[in-house]
């Protein structure tokens, strides 16, 4: 981690543009920014561990980071990414515990530091700011949610739909024939994502290549039309869907 000076004109304009700040007037905005600090992480840099206590929120202002479970043997399960504009940190802030899972950069970072004397002050004090957190906290409970009930309850193909149609909403980019998902996954990390075996991914991924419904654009996925035609009629469609409001 190294710390750095806050360029005021970059984090006014990337702060502006986060709906956590949008009742924010100018003047708010201003006395916020003059109290906190900027970071810069290099990449696969710990930014939060797991089970440590943390006194501060992160905003992501470049860059992306993954918030990852590890396992007992050392193996990073994927629970989510934040890119910019997205901020973490902010529910041990709320109720003083640790956090849960630990916070890796995946490429080069910096990232906003909001202490919990600045977080109290003008976020828990600000009954618009404090709407903004709470509506982001239920979508994350609702994205939990729907994971745990594909874990529990579904086929592996299924499972491993609704974890790339997600993605392709969080992190999706359209193409003349797709949408590309702009992250680096695995086999094996899709697997450990929703708990079944690799080999298992790795049948129904091929399957998927040979129907035409995906594709590699180099390392990342492509979802074609024929993928979001056939998950458009699972259950889980609506789910995801609704998730994302």
């Amino acid at each position: 981690m190294i710390h750095g000076n806050l360029d005021p004109e970059l984090a006014n304009r990337i702060v502006k543009g986060i709906p956590l700040f949008a009742k924010f007037t100018e003047r708010e905005l201003s006395l916020l920014l003059d109290r906190t600090n900027v970071c810069s992480y290099r990449k696969d840099e710990v930014i939060i561990q797991a089970d440590e206590h943390n006194s501060q929120m992160y905003i992501v202002l470049k860059g992306r980071v993954k918030v990852v479970d590890i396992t007992v043997d050392g193996d990073e399960r994927i629970m989510a990414f934040r890119r910019r504009g997205d901020y973490f940190g902010d529910m041990g802030l709320l109720d003083g515990n640790t956090d849960s899972a630990t916070v890796i950069a995946m490429e080069p970072c910096k990232v906003l530091l909001v202490s919990k004397s600045v977080f109290d002050e003008f976020f828990l004090e600000n009954n618009r700011a404090l709407v903004q957190i709470i509506a982001v906290l239920c979508r994350r409970l609702r994205d939990s949610w729907i994971f745990n009930d594909l874990i529990g309850k579904n086929d592996a193909e299924s499972k491993i739909r609704a974890t790339l149609a997600h993605y392709s909403k969080s992190l999706g980019s359209q193409d003349s024939n797709g949408v590309i998902i702009n992250s680096i996954f695995s086999q094996q990390s899709i697997a450990d994502r929703v708990h079944i075996k690799r080999e298992t991914v790795s049948r129904v991924l091929k399957r998927m290549r040979d129907q035409h419904e995906i594709e590699m654009v180099g390392r990342n996925f492509k979802l074609l039309a024929t993928f979001f035609e056939k998950f458009e009629q699972s259950k889980f469609s609506r789910s995801l869907s609704s998730n994302e409001h």
